[in-house]
């Protein structure tokens, strides 16, 4: 959703006061108080409130298209009311070790190998697992790629795992460390709402074929802060680790609007703030329209009852 949605999939946990609420309420929470006037934003809980209702009874045909800019003028709101606190910006000192903030940091021999280790992964990730994505992509029509600009995880933001990694277990060697980073590399698959459910075993058993190890599977589709599905996979040649995750494209703009917010929940956020960005993220969510037959994508492992 590590912690990390995008990483696990793991939903934040929620306090004992989020639950489901009426329409109105959830509007009303989402909407917050805007910088602006309050006729500007008693107009969007206004909007709100009437897509989440014609949404719940089945009346909005399109409820997701409707709402995303009030959606996004909310955001906009608690933004402005809620200032981002900035994050440590990451230097390497004169010495060659690398630094963000006052509790990271990597020895200068722990930063060559870091930067060394970053630069392998981006060229295994380009040179032997995209392909097999694209072949994947290509061996039937109905599902695309997304967001391949983003494939890779930043430089400094794998240091930063290393630095948390080193920092928690003394000891641990820097290859170590990033292997037990779940999204060093990462795709997204999208499908038609009518493919979905067919879709995405279709393209687990793909990557199978292309000898990926399947390590973990969640279906979240039932989640109230997050929609999909998120798989870890392991290149077994090398160990390397990378995500998939399988969405709709509504699904996939509903991650996207949130991923700030999510963010800030790890952050962690004060709790006033906590308790909007989860009423946000809810909102959110709760205009999705989930694909038939989703129930049918089992997670892996695969969960016991009792």
């Amino acid at each position: 959703m590590a912690v990390d949605r995008v990483e696990e999939g793991n939903a934040a946990p929620r306090p004992a006061d989020a639950q489901a609420r009426l329409p109105g309420e959830v509007a009303a929470r989402a909407a917050g108080t805007a910088d602006g006037t309050e006729p500007e934003r008693q107009a969007i809980t206004r909007r709100l409130h009437r897509v989440l209702v014609d949404h719940a009874y089945g009346v909005g045909r399109d409820a997701w298209a409707a709402a995303v800019p009030d959606l996004r003028a909310t955001w906009a709101n608690h933004k402005n009311r809620y200032p981002e606190r900035q994050r440590p910006t990451p230097v390497t000192t004169a010495d060659g070790s690398w630094v963000a903030g006052p509790h990271r940091r990597l020895s200068p021999e722990q930063n060559a190998e870091a930067s060394k280790a970053c630069a392998d992964i981006a060229d295994e990730g380009r040179r032997d697992i995209l392909p097999a994505l694209k072949r994947v992509e290509s061996a039937e029509a109905g599902r695309h790629l997304a967001g391949l600009k983003n494939m890779l995880k930043g430089e400094n933001r794998l240091k930063e795992k290393i630095a948390d990694a080193v920092r928690g277990r003394p000891g641990l060697t820097v290859r170590q460390a990033l292997e037990i980073v779940p999204d060093p590399v990462r795709f997204t698959f999208t499908y038609g709402p009518e493919r979905y459910a067919d879709g995405v075993p279709t393209d687990v058993d793909q990557l199978k074929a292309e000898g990926f190890e399947l390590i973990k599977l969640k279906n979240l589709w039932a989640d109230e802060q997050y929609k999909g599905v998120n798989s870890q996979w392991r290149r077994p040649e090398t160990g390397l680790r990378f995500e998939v995750q399988f969405h709709t494209q509504e699904s996939l703009e509903a991650k996207e609007l949130t991923h700030e917010a999510y963010e800030r929940i790890r952050a962690p956020a004060p709790p006033a703030e906590r308790v909007e960005l989860e009423h946000f993220q809810r909102t959110v969510n709760s205009l999705l329209v989930t694909p038939e037959r989703t129930a049918e994508i089992k997670d892996f492992p695969e969960k016991k009852n009792g």
